[in-house]
C-alpha cells in the first residue's frame, strides 16, 4: 500500500514517466514525424480525418458566407470544434477588419487558439494564402515584382532572397501555406496568368521555382506548386480552357520546372483547375498520382484549386454530381479540398462516400496523415501562435530588396541615339495613364484579388519616384494625357519626354487579352507626342509582351519594359532612367511581332517557312554599355556539358550580363527544338574587365523523348554532335 502511494506521489510529481499521465507519441517533438502521424492518426474518428482533408474560407467563420469582419465565437465552434476543419485560407481581398499586419497575427492567433484549446486532440490549422509577388493580401506589405519581372532578372540568388523575406512576413502573421510558386510556364501571352509565371523556358522557370522554394521554406513555410499541370496552355489563350499537349511535350516542357521544385523540396502541390487531353486533372489519377507520386516522387500534400472538385459538374460535366465529383477527385489523388463555402456538404458527401466504400478508409487516412504530416513538418504543434506585436516590424520591413529586384528586372528594348541614360536633360514631362496610377505598377493579387485595392500598398507612383529621385538641377514636370493642349504646352517647355503606358490590373479570366493591345487612347498619346518633335522615353508597366501599330511602336527613342514592378517602381526606374543603374534586365519570354503568331516561343520546331521572327526574342535585353563573348573549349562530361566562356565588358560603364547558353540539336530521327537554353549565369563587370566563366549544362537539360507519335517513354540524351551557342559563338561538342 505504502509502494503503491509512493508510485503516485511519484507521478504527480514527475508528470510524464507514468504510462497514465504520459504526454500522447505525437505530441513529443522527439519522436520521428512518421511515428507521431501513424499515433495521431490512430487516436481520431472519421469525421476528424475528414475535417483535416478540408480548407475553408476565413470569411466563413466571420459571417458564415462572403462578409468580412470580426471572428464569431459561434462559427469558429461549428468549424474548427465540432467539424475538425484542417486549414483555413484568405483569397484575394480576404482579411482582418482593419487589415493591418498586426490584426493578421491576431485572427491567426484566435483561429489557433479554437483548434488547439478546444479541439479534442489540439491539432492546429494551416493558414493559406497567395503570397504571389509578397504578402500581398496585407495593407502595409511591400510587394516585389510580380514572378514575371523576378524572372527578367536571371538572377536565382535574388530571386530566393525576396522568397526568404516573403516567407519571414508570412510567419510572421501566422500564414504558413503559401500557395506559390507558381510553376506553369507563360507560352502564351493572351493568358490572363501570364504574369503569374516565370516565363516560357523550362530550365529558367524551374531555377527560379526552386529559388523560391529554397527562400519560403527556409522559414518552415510550405511552398506550394501550382497548377499541376498543362494550365499555362489553355486552348484559345483563354483562363481554364480545355489544353492538349502531346505526351513528349509533357515530359520535355511542362513537367521540368515542377520537378525542379519537387528537389528543392516543396511539401505542397495545387491541382490545375483545367483539363488536359479531356480529362479535369482534378480527376485525374494518371496526373496526380502516376505522374506526381510515382513519376515524380512527391510525398507532400495535393490541394485542389478555389472549389474546383465542383467544377467537375457544373464547368467541365464530367461528373454526375458532387458525389461523383468528391469520388473522383479523391481517388484521383486531391488530397484537400479548398472548398471554400459548402463545408457541411462537402463533409457529408465525403462521409457517405466513405461508409458506401466508393472512398476508401485506407485513402482517408493517406490524405489525412499528409496533412498531419505537413503540420508536423511546420513545427505547428510547438509553435502553433504567433508574437501578434512584433508582425508589425516584420511586414513593413526591407524596401531596399524590392527596390534592387525591380531595378534588376527592368529591360532595356530601344535606345535609339543613346537616348538613355538622361543626362543632357533639364527639363524632363513625365504623362501617361500608368505614371500616376499605383495600381498598374502592382498588377492583380495586390491587397484584393483583381488589385483594385493596390494603391493602399507602400510605394511611390512612377512620377513620384521620377520627382524624387531626379538629379539636382532637372525639373520634373507632368501633365494629365486627357488635356491635349496643356501637354503640347508642357512637352514644347521640356527637353524630353516619359510616357508610363500599360495595363489596368487583372487576375486570372479577368485578364485575357487575345489580341495583346491597349486600349486605343495610350497609341493615340503616342502619336500626338510624336508630331510635337520632342525625344520619347516609353515605359511599359505590363505583364505580358504588348501588340503595337508600326506608327505607334515607332514613336519613342527609348522603350523600357518595367514588368509590373511592385511597390519600388517609381525610385527603380528613377535610377535606370538617370543613370544610376545600368539596366541588365532580359526577357523570360518572346516578344512576338502579331499575336497572330502565338503561341510563338524561341523552342518550337523548325519552321517550314522558317522566316517567322519575332519582335524581339527570348533572353534579350540591351544595357548602356557592350559585352563580347568568346567560347574557349567545351567538354562533355559523365553527367554534364562544361563550357569556358570569355567575356568582356567593352564599354564605358560598369554593367551586368546575363551569358546564356545553348544547345542546337543534331539530326535524331525526331523533331527537336530549334534551340533550348541549358545554362546561365549572371555576371557584373567593369569597363574594360574581361572573365571567364565556367558553364554547366546537365546532361538532362539536352534530353528528348524517344520513339514514335504517341511515345510514353521518359527524356534521355540522345548521341550525337551538339552546337553549342554563347552570342554568335559557336562549338561543337560530341555527347554519348
Amino acid at each position: 500500500m505504502i509502494k503503491r502511494w509512493r508510485f503516485t506521489l511519484a507521478c504527480a510529481v514527475l508528470l510524464g514517466s507514468c504510462p497514465a499521465l504520459a504526454q500522447p507519441l505525437y505530441k513529443d517533438p522527439a519522436q520521428p514525424v512518421e511515428k507521431r502521424v501513424a499515433d495521431l492518426l490512430a487516436r481520431m474518428t472519421l469525421e476528424e480525418k475528414l475535417g483535416q482533408m478540408t480548407q475553408v474560407a476565413v470569411s466563413k467563420l466571420m459571417s458564415d458566407g462572403w462578409g468580412l469582419g470580426p471572428l464569431k465565437g459561434e462559427l469558429l465552434e461549428r468549424y474548427l470544434v465540432q467539424r475538425g476543419i484542417g486549414s483555413v485560407l484568405s483569397g484575394g481581398g480576404m482579411g482582418p477588419v482593419p487589415n493591418t499586419p498586426r490584426a493578421w497575427a491576431e485572427m491567426t492567433n484566435a483561429i489557433q487558439r479554437a483548434a488547439v484549446e478546444k479541439g479534442r486532440l489540439g491539432i492546429p490549422l494551416l493558414y493559406g494564402v497567395d503570397a504571389v509577388h509578397g504578402h500581398n493580401n496585407v495593407v502595409g506589405a511591400t510587394l516585389y515584382p510580380h514572378s514575371l519581372g523576378l524572372a527578367a532578372t536571371w538572377n536565382p540568388a535574388l530571386v530566393e532572397q525576396v522568397a526568404r523575406r516573403v516567407g519571414q512576413e508570412l510567419r510572421a502573421t501566422g500564414t504558413l501555406w503559401n500557395f506559390a510558386p507558381v510553376a506553369d510556364l507563360g507560352r502564351d501571352p493572351r493568358w490572363g496568368r501570364f504574369y503569374e509565371t516565370f516565363g516560357e523556358d523550362p530550365l529558367l522557370a524551374g531555377s527560379l521555382v526552386a529559388a523560391t522554394v529554397r527562400g519560403l521554406q527556409a522559414g518552415r513555410v510550405a511552398a506550394t506548386l501550382k497548377h499541376f499541370t498543362g494550365y499555362g496552355q489553355p486552348l484559345g489563350g483563354t483562363d481554364r480552357s480545355p489544353a492538349f499537349l502531346a505526351p513528349r511535350t509533357l515530359q520535355e516542357v511542362w513537367l521540368p520546372p515542377f520537378r525542379a521544385g519537387l528537389e528543392a523540396g516543396a511539401l505542397t502541390v495545387m491541382a490545375n483547375s483545367g483539363s488536359l487531353n479531356g480529362v479535369p486533372v482534378h480527376a485525374s489519377r494518371y496526373l496526380l498520382t502516376d505522374v506526381l507520386r510515382g513519376q515524380m516522387g512527391f510525398k507532400g500534400v495535393v490541394i485542389s484549386d478555389w472549389n474546383d472538385i465542383d467544377k467537375l459538374v457544373g464547368d467541365h460535366k464530367a461528373a454526375a454530381g458532387f458525389a461523383d465529383a468528391v469520388a473522383m477527385s479523391i481517388n484521383a489523388g486531391v488530397d484537400v479540398y479548398m472548398v471554400p463555402m459548402e463545408v457541411d456538404r462537402y463533409l457529408q458527401t465525403l462521409k457517405e462516400l466513405v461508409e458506401a466504400g466508393r472512398i476508401s478508409r485506407a485513402r482517408v487516412d493517406e490524405a489525412a496523415g499528409r496533412v498531419l504530416w505537413l503540420k508536423f513538418q511546420l513545427g505547428l504543434f510547438e509553435r502553433p501562435y504567433v508574437e501578434a506585436a512584433e508582425a508589425e516590424k516584420v511586414v513593413e520591413a526591407q524596401r531596399p530588396l524590392a527596390k534592387q529586384a525591380a531595378l534588376e528586372s527592368i529591360t532595356l528594348l530601344e535606345n535609339a541615339a543613346f537616348t538613355l541614360p538622361l543626362t543632357n536633360v533639364k527639363t524632363l514631362l513625365v504623362t501617361g495613364p500608368a505614371a500616376t496610377d499605383k495600381t498598374m505598377q502592382m498588377g492583380g493579387w495586390s491587397i484584393d484579388w483583381q488589385g483594385k485595392e493596390g494603391a493602399k500598398a507602400p510605394g511611390a507612383t512612377v512620377l513620384e519616384g521620377l520627382q524624387k529621385g531626379a538629379p539636382q538641377g532637372v525639373k520634373v514636370a507632368y501633365a494629365d494625357p486627357k488635356d491635349a493642349r496643356a501637354l503640347a504646352a508642357a512637352v514644347r517647355a521640356s527637353d524630353a519626354v516619359v510616357v508610363a503606358l500599360g495595363e489596368k490590373p487583372y487576375a486570372e479570366n479577368e485578364g485575357n487579352n487575345l489580341t495583346g493591345e491597349l486600349p486605343a487612347e495610350q497609341y493615340k498619346l503616342l502619336r500626338d507626342l510624336k508630331a510635337l518633335g520632342k525625344p520619347v522615353v516609353l515605359v511599359l508597366l505590363a505583364g505580358r509582351p504588348l501588340a503595337f501599330p508600326d506608327d505607334a511602336w515607332l514613336v519613342p527613342k527609348a522603350i523600357l519594359m518595367a514588368y509590373l514592378p511592385g511597390s519600388e517602381a517609381g525610385s527603380a526606374l528613377a535610377d535606370v532612367l538617370f543613370g544610376r543603374h545600368n539596366p541588365s534586365g532580359r526577357l523570360p519570354f518572346t516578344w512576338p511581332k502579331l499575336f497572330g503568331q502565338v503561341p510563338f516561343t524561341y523552342d518550337r520546331y523548325p519552321d517550314i517557312y522558317p522566316k517567322a521572327e519575332p519582335l524581339y526574342p527570348f533572353g534579350y535585353g540591351l544595357s548602356y554599355t557592350d559585352f563580347t563573348y568568346r567560347l574557349q573549349a567545351a567538354r562533355a562530361t559523365a553527367n554534364a556539358v562544361e563550357v569556358d566562356v570569355e567575356v568582356r565588358n567593352t564599354g564605358k560603364r560598369a554593367g551586368s550580363d546575363v551569358v546564356q547558353l545553348y544547345t542546337r540539336f543534331p539530326p535524331l530521327g525526331l523533331l527537336a527544338p530549334r534551340e533550348r537554353l541549358v545554362a546561365f549565369t549572371k555576371v557584373n563587370l567593369e569597363p574594360g574587365q574581361t572573365r571567364t566563366l565556367k558553364l554547366t549544362a546537365p546532361l538532362d537539360r539536352f534530353a528528348l523523348v524517344p520513339g514514335d507519335v504517341f511515345s510514353l517513354e521518359l527524356p534521355r540524351v540522345l548521341p550525337g554532335r551538339y552546337v553549342l551557342r554563347v552570342g554568335e559563338q559557336t562549338v561543337g561538342v560530341e555527347v554519348r
